[in-house]
C-alpha cells in the first residue's frame, strides 16, 4: 500500500477530504454520484477537486468537459472543480506502465492538496486495478454504488442457496478491507464506507425488502453502512451530455428543454443522497429561505411545485476552469 505512507503516522493531517466512488462491477451509477457530489460541494462554497482515474473510459472527465463547455456556449455561472485525468499508459512492460500510472496519480494528489482543496472527490475505473487500491487506502469517505439487485449485490457479498441464509464477503469486500488495513497501519484517521443503493425501483417491492435484510445483516460485519441512492430516472442520462447536475437551476433556457416533476424528485432524491453520506449539513429548520434554496431547492421555473423565489439572488461564479 505505497499511497499510504503519504498519511502522516500521528493523524494530525488537516488536508482536503478525500472521497473516493469506486465498485468492481461496471454500470452502477459511479460517475453519476461522483458528479453530483461535486456539484453539492461546490455550492456549498467548498473548494473541490475531482480525479478520474478510469484510463479507459474517463466518463467524469467527460461530464465535466460538458459542464465546462455547456457553461461556456450559453454564458452560465455554473461551477467548475479543478479536474484532473490520469492519462493511459501502454509500453512494453506493464509492471513499468503501473508503476507510471501510480506515480501520476500521487503527483496529481499532492498538486490538488496544496492547492487548498477542501474535497478531493475520485471516480474509479470497474474492474480490479493498483489505482483504485490505493485510493481505497486514501479514502476518508468510501462511496460504493451498488444496482439493486441481487445480482449487483454479489459483487460485496456471495449470494448463494441457504437455508440459514448467512452470505459472506465477497472479493471486492475483501479488497476494500485490504486498503482500509493499510490505511489503518500509519493512521488513525478513520475511513467511512458507504453502500448505496442505486438505480432504486420507484415502487416497493419483495426484492428491494430482501436486499435491505441483508445489506442490514452483512453491514455491520463487513465494516459499512447503508443509504439509499439514485431511482432509475431518465433525467440523469440527459443531465450528462450538458454536464448539469439535479442541483443546478432547472429552467428551460439551461436545460434546453421544459423541466418536469422528474427533476424535482430527482433533486429532493440526490439531495438526500448526499446529506446522508455525512458530506453536507442537513438544512435546519428556520433557515432563511436563500441559504435553504442555495443547496436544497435552486429556483425551478414551470414545475408544478416551485418554491418561493430568492430576493436578490447573488450568482455563484464558476471555479477553476478544467486543469490539463
Amino acid at each position: 500500500m505505497g499511497v499510504v505512507s503519504n498519511i502522516p503516522h500521528n493523524g494530525s493531517y488537516s488536508g482536503p477530504h478525500v472521497v473516493v466512488v469506486g465498485n468492481h462491477k461496471g454500470g452502477s451509477g459511479k460517475s453519476t454520484v461522483a458528479m453530483h457530489i461535486i456539484v453539492a460541494l461546490l455550492k456549498e462554497g467548498k473548494r473541490v477537486a475531482s480525479v478520474d482515474i478510469d484510463l479507459k473510459q474517463q466518463t467524469l472527465t467527460r461530464y465535466v468537459e460538458n459542464r465546462y463547455e455547456w457553461a461556456q456556449q450559453n454564458n452560465l455561472p455554473l461551477e467548475i472543480p479543478e479536474h484532473h485525468a490520469i492519462p493511459e499508459v501502454n509500453t512494453d512492460d506493464p509492471s513499468r506502465d503501473e508503476a507510471t500510472k501510480a506515480s501520476l496519480f500521487m503527483e496529481s494528489l499532492a498538486e490538488l492538496q496544496n492547492n487548498n482543496n477542501d474535497y478531493i472527490v475520485i471516480d474509479t475505473p470497474s474492474g480490479e486495478h493498483r489505482l483504485s487500491i490505493l485510493a481505497y487506502g486514501m479514502a476518508d469517505t468510501l462511496v460504493t454504488p451498488v444496482n439493486d439487485s441481487f445480482i449487483d449485490l454479489d459483487v460485496i457479498v456471495s449470494m448463494k442457496p441457504s437455508t440459514d441464509f448467512s452470505p459472506t464477503p465477497s472479493h471486492y469486500a475483501a479488497t476494500v478491507a485490504t486498503a482500509l488495513q493499510g490505511r489503518r497501519a500509519v493512521t488513525n484517521r478513520p475511513s467511512d464506507w458507504i453502500v448505496i443503493r442505486n438505480r432504486l425501483a420507484p415502487l416497493l417491492s419483495r426484492n428491494q425488502r430482501q436486499i435491505a435484510e441483508v445489506l442490514g445483516l452483512v453491514g455491520p460485519k463487513i465494516g459499512f453502512r447503508t443509504v439509499s441512492g439514485l431511482s432509475e430516472r431518465v433525467v440523469f442520462r440527459e443531465f450528462f451530455p450538458i454536464g448539469l447536475t439535479a442541483f443546478d437551476p432547472l429552467d428551460e433556457s439551461l436545460l434546453g428543454s421544459k423541466p418536469n416533476m422528474s427533476h424535482l424528485a430527482a433533486r429532493t432524491e440526490v439531495r438526500e443522497m448526499v446529506e446522508a453520506l455525512g458530506l453536507i449539513a442537513p438544512v435546519a429548520d428556520g433557515q432563511s429561505d436563500k441559504n435553504r434554496l442555495k443547496l436544497r431547492m435552486p429556483r425551478a421555473a414551470l414545475l408544478d411545485v416551485v418554491p418561493p423565489p430568492m430576493n436578490d439572488p447573488d450568482p455563484i461564479p464558476m471555479g477553476s476552469p478544467i486543469a490539463s
